[in-house]
């Protein structure tokens, strides 16, 4: 037989990922920033798909895209992107030279860093732009505020290098509003400092809770992340964002288990009485954590909400439902999306949404609706 005399079966776990919902979202995002976007789409678009997100996101005019590594912005441009796309962070010497090459935007942490990419762009031929980072308080990498005048003229000497923007990252701007305004206005006397906003096209400090938390300032570039995806980090903006992926699977199997059985692994869940279950095909081998075990998670079924009960195994959960419950073999199950939000799935898992979002694995099939522009 050849493959072609085989039915292809419907997935057993997958993704549906909504454009128009997306779209929406960057529209809203741009109101309430009052900037030009930055729509960040590292680790896969948050788990949506790089390729096809990065596309969606060109088509409704993005003026940047943002990504953690050579790696994503070399699967964007091979998707035939051609958005400007820029590096969150900072580099090693073995990419600088793709970088370049590629014409990618880096961020530039230190005058080594800036020295090298100057020394490549120079034997190309090229003018490089770059954006420095400045550390305000998050401690992950930039140039510290003390110092930085010098560092600045060290590298605006560099004659292949284009300083076109200056950037920050909030570290707990939805967690500490005080601290999060001693980074705004150290990043607003650092602009200042190296001669206004005048001197930079670029001025970027706002994540997702910093769009909808605090003032626009003299920043002109917001860099969106899971309020793209529509999930707010700040409290009151959730009703005016769309979710944009739901997370599905199938039940595989129903029947009733007797009193005093146990249920998956360990038996944390003994029955008490005769007890109708589902067993639904996704695990943890899918991205479905393991940690809601126990904690009183649920899954959305033929209009209604039922308990996971006993441990989240690698491919199959285990759910309980009413003794007349017409759920049935075949029927599609959300274990998050509209229904069910995927930050209640993360507080039941204690951790947080972009680590559920992005932690959904390959073998979970990614549907986009409506028709992908892909």
């Amino acid at each position: 037989m050849t493959p072609t005399d085989f039915p292809i079966s419907p997935p057993r776990a997958w993704v549906e990922i909504d454009n128009a919902a997306l779209e929406e979202n960057l529209a809203f995002t741009r109101k309430a920033s009052g900037c030009a976007i930055m729509a960040v789409v590292k680790a896969g678009a948050y788990g949506h798909g790089l390729e096809v997100i990065s596309r969606t996101l060109e088509s409704a005019g993005v003026e940047f895209l943002g990504v953690a590594n050579i790696g994503e912005a070399r699967r964007i441009r091979e998707a035939g992107v051609s958005s400007r796309i820029y590096l969150l962070g900072a580099t090693w010497e073995a990419e600088r030279g793709e970088i370049v090459a590629r014409n990618i935007t880096p961020c530039v942490s230190s005058v080594g860093e800036a020295v090298e990419f100057n020394a490549i762009a120079k034997r190309r031929g090229v003018k490089l732009a770059v954006h420095i980072a400045v550390d305000t308080g998050m401690g992950r990498g930039g140039f510290v505020t003390e110092g930085i005048a010098e560092n600045f003229a060290e590298l605006t000497a560099m004659d292949s290098l284009e300083i076109e923007g200056i950037a920050s990252h909030l570290s707990s701007a939805d967690e500490d509003e005080e601290f999060t305004w001693r980074q705004i206005r150290s990043f607003e006397e650092t602009v200042e400092l190296l001669g206004g906003a005048e001197r930079f096209r670029w001025r970027h400090l706002s994540n997702s809770a910093g769009i909808l938390g605090y003032p626009v300032g003299s920043r002109n570039l917001a860099r969106p992340g899971l309020m793209l995806y529509g999930i707010s980090p700040m409290p009151g903006y959730q009703l005016s964002l769309k979710n944009v992926m739901t997370l599905k699977s199938r039940v595989t199997l129903v029947r009733t288990l007797p009193a005093g059985h146990g249920v998956s692994y360990g038996r944390s869940y003994v029955t008490s009485r005769p007890t109708r279950i589902a067993t639904v095909g996704i695990g943890y081998g899918d991205g479905y954590p393991r940690h809601v075990s126990g904690n009183s998670a649920e899954v959305f079924i033929r209009g209604k909400k039922h308990p996971v009960i006993g441990r989240v195994t690698m491919d199959q959960i285990m759910v309980e439902l009413p003794d007349d419950s017409d759920v049935r073999c075949g029927d599609e199950v959300e274990l998050f999306g509209g229904h069910i939000p995927v930050s209640e799935v993360a507080a039941k898992a204690d951790t947080i949404a972009w680590e559920i979002l992005t932690g959904i694995t390959p073998r979970v099939q990614r549907i986009y609706l409506p028709e992908s522009r892909a």
